[in-house]
């Protein structure tokens, strides 16, 4: 029985509840908001942390209060009577204050804190009637020197999944104990802090910190340690997608607060950030000799067995990319763990254990490629350009030209034409293949636009689009914009969905393959044979095209066996009514094997290889001027010469 639907459901469910969550943290902010612009006008702006940016989203972290934050903190000053506030999130060692009054700088140290034994103690609420009494804090710098505080009371702040995130807290001169109205207050614009820390400040399933808050820290420590080593390192957990996939979603988040915990754990004070689904990420500060041994121990706690279900136990395993830096450095936060996230995707084989990659010389080459590769789509000539080469498809039977693969090289100034293979994996890896797809797809329709003006008859030209690519809610949005901007229509176009991807959450895949159709795009199954599909798969799946692998057409009139499993594959494409292309031919043996099978439709170098789009061009000439009666086999390979 297949789970997958009920996944898709859950995903559905969860992204509701989400941005449910949203919808409500950001009204009861801007009641705050107005609350506060009522009620306290008088309140001058102290130092602090703040992400500056639009109301709901886009934000660059900077030193300067938060606002929204401060709101609340404000409201939390004044229901109570203190003369400072806060709220506070926890490091290892340290305190971070994104929002805070009455008090200078932004980070205090955690031992021996308010804060700190507020979250030992455990329970809703935490208050010291008076400090200077209490042995606890009688010797804390806010109680034995200016401000002279006594009296403290905080509510521990808690994410939707109970996880503590930290405190909103008061701070008053004078020793005292709120009454039940002032503590109430307190409480409700906890649960309201609480709420804007998730959506701005932390994950919302571990409670550590997002990956925007992850980089300004390691921003800081780039530029405050000095003579000191990072280490930046990229945690992604092997096979907690099909974890996730196989069981509730409750199992998926229970997983991730484990591993968290892990890794929390392990920390001994590094800065640490959860960036999203099953990837982690941290910042260390040790001496080049003992990092080694501080990696070993994080392997060893990741890769520990827990259990999924009662008497079901399993087991994690994870690619850790790292990347050591000298202290003060130049370097960004962000180039760091770009260089982290390269050196964990380069980790390619599973070894039933977690797995180290540093960053080295040949990660720097492929991350300088993925650099050039971006500004190459941007239009920066000195990094060269991208152009689309076209490889023909031909009718053996009736004698013509059917079709065109796009297929992209990069004219690199230094290296020359390079293939797809050198630069299509950074751009899966970097995020940016979905840019890269789109703006192979504008070429091709700016190439078809051109030789429609000149009067050329164009055959569908096929597309390779990665999963992610076709997957992206604005797939459709920027195929429209671009049919439109050429005039090309849909009918000139095929997209091609590999084998494998036909399980890959068939139930949206359907819809995309459905809505490519209605706008006319042909859809073909690409590398049919070298997957894992099966026939139910296939039989959802609306297609027009088949196409045979390369390994099942080279030398199928020598081997019996390669015969066999071809057979089988055209006995498929009959039963699905698609028309069955051949990938991949070079000889003429298997083109007459294939022509005596009823075989006609082939592509490959026995006819020609793939050609610029000038050649192309000379090409779609030849074919239109020699259109009257079909072509001999000589004749077509004579004019695709």
């Amino acid at each position: 029985m297949s789970v997958r639907p009920q996944r898709v459901n859950a995903d559905r469910r969860e992204r509701g509840e989400n941005m449910r969550s949203m919808s409500r943290a950001r009204m009861i902010y801007r009641l705050v908001r107005g609350r506060a612009r009522l009620e306290v006008k008088n309140v001058a702006p102290q130092p602090g942390l703040h992400a500056l940016g639009g109301e709901d989203g886009d934000e660059v972290l900077t030193e300067s209060p938060d606002p929204k934050l401060d709101y609340i903190t404000r409201l939390a000053v004044q229901a109570s009577g203190a003369e400072i506030g806060g709220i506070s999130l926890m490091f290892k060692s340290r305190i971070w204050l994104p929002s805070h009054i009455g008090i200078q700088g932004s980070f205090l140290p955690r031992e021996g804190s308010f804060c700190d034994r507020a979250l030992d103690v455990g329970g809703d609420w935490f208050e010291v009637p008076d400090a200077s009494l209490d042995p606890r804090f009688a010797a804390n710098p806010l109680v034995a020197e200016p401000p002279r505080c006594r009296h403290y009371a905080a509510v521990p702040l808690r994410g939707e999944s109970e996880h503590l995130l930290g405190n909103l807290w008061v701070m008053s001169a004078s020793a005292r104990t709120l009454d039940v109205a002032q503590a109430a207050q307190l409480r409700l614009l906890g649960r309201i802090a609480a709420d804007l820390l998730e959506l701005r400040y932390c994950d919302p399933v571990t409670g550590m910190f997002n990956r925007a808050v992850f980089l300004h820290h390691l921003q800081r420590v780039l530029l405050e340690e000095e003579g000191a080593l990072v280490t930046v390192g990229m945690v992604d957990l092997i096979g907690f997608r099909q974890v996730n996939d196989l069981f509730r979603r409750e199992t998926g988040d229970r997983i991730l607060r484990l591993m968290g915990k892990r890794i929390e754990d392990w920390a001994d004070g590094a800065l640490l950030g959860h960036l999203g689904a099953d990837q982690f990420a941290f910042a260390l500060l040790a001496r080049p000799e003992e990092i080694d041994a501080h990696l070993a121990r994080l392997c060893a706690a990741i890769d520990q067995p827990f259990e999924v279900e009662p008497g079901c136990m399993h087991t994690l395993h994870a690619r850790i990319g790292i990347r050591r830096q000298a202290l003060p450095c130049e370097e960004s936060a962000d180039g760091l763990l770009d260089a982290a996230d390269i050196a964990m995707s380069s980790i390619r084989q599973q070894q039933g254990a977690s797995v180290v990659h540093e960053y080295d010389a040949a990660l720097m080459a492929r991350a300088r490629l993925r650099y050039e590769l971006r500004e190459a789509m941007r239009g920066a000539l000195r990094f060269g350009r991208l152009e689309v080469h076209y490889q023909p498809q031909v009718d053996v039977a009736h004698g013509r030209l059917i079709g065109l693969e796009a297929l992209v090289r990069w004219r690199h100034p230094a290296y020359g034409l390079v293939g797809p293979g050198m630069f299509v994996p950074q751009a899966e890896s970097s995020g940016r293949i979905f840019e890269l797809d789109m703006h192979v797809l504008d070429l091709v329709c700016r190439d078809l636009m051109a030789w429609r003006a000149r009067g050329l008859a164009t055959p569908p030209v096929a597309l390779n689009f990665s999963r992610a690519s076709l997957m992206h809610t604005q797939v459709f949005a920027r195929l429209a914009e671009i049919l439109e901007a050429t005039g090309v229509p849909g009918e000139l176009l095929e997209f091609e969905v590999t084998e494998s991807q036909l399980l890959d959450s068939p139930t949206l895949l359907h819809q995309r393959i459905s809505a490519l159709r209605a706008l006319g795009v042909r859809v073909a199954v690409d590398d049919f044979g070298t997957g894992y599909s099966n026939l139910d798969a296939l039989t959802s799946f609306p297609f027009d095209r088949l196409k045979a692998d390369r390994r099942f057409v080279h030398g199928v009139a020598s081997d019996a066996r390669t015969a066999g499993v071809f057979a089988l594959i055209q006995g498929i494409a009959a039963v699905f009514d698609a028309e069955l292309l051949c990938e991949g031919l070079e000889d003429e043996a298997d083109l007459s094997w294939l022509a005596e099978r009823g075989v006609h439709c082939v592509q490959g170098w026995y006819f020609s290889r793939a050609q610029p789009v000038q050649a192309i061009e000379r090409i779609l000439g030849r074919f239109q001027e020699a259109q009257d009666a079909p072509l001999s086999v000589p004749e077509m390979r004579a004019l695709l010469a």
